[in-house]
């Protein structure tokens, strides 16, 4: 009878674990990846649309890119973006640079590590700041 218990286990448990794992990728999938869209506006030239994704793995240690609004032309795409330093808000600074010449500067205004979808950030291109709304992909 000992081994019946063990058979019914062993078939058991493949289900059990198969289950869990699934409801573990499921959760991580619904509560993850954002993407935060935004503008510089520019008095003397055409603005800067930009757009930066969040996700549980990286956060915002990604890459912008940078599109020119009117004509939707790529114009660059920063380097990664590496977290430096929160501000006297607590809101959280990232960091990089496009071709390293122009600095790109992301702030989280959310203070939240995972910003919730609606959040704002604001991203610096070079001494032009423009404001941007995360939502979900």
């Amino acid at each position: 009878m000992l081994w019946k218990k063990a058979l019914k286990f062993r078939i058991a448990t493949p289900a059990v674990v198969g289950i869990s794992a699934m409801t573990m990728f499921s959760l991580t999938a619904s509560a993850a990846d954002l993407v935060c869209r935004g503008t510089i506006q520019r008095a003397n030239a055409d603005n800067i649309v930009f757009t930066v994704p969040w996700s549980p793995n990286t956060g915002f240690e990604q890459e912008v890119e940078f599109r020119n609004e009117r004509t939707g032309a790529g114009i660059s795409r920063s380097s990664r973006l590496r977290f430096d330093r929160p501000n006297d808000q607590g809101q959280r600074i990232y960091r990089g640079d496009v071709a390293g010449m122009a600095s790109v500067t992301l702030i989280n205004l959310s203070g939240f590590v995972q910003p919730p979808p609606g959040s704002q950030i604001s991203v610096n291109l070079d001494g032009q700041w423009g404001r941007g709304t995360c939502s979900n992909r």
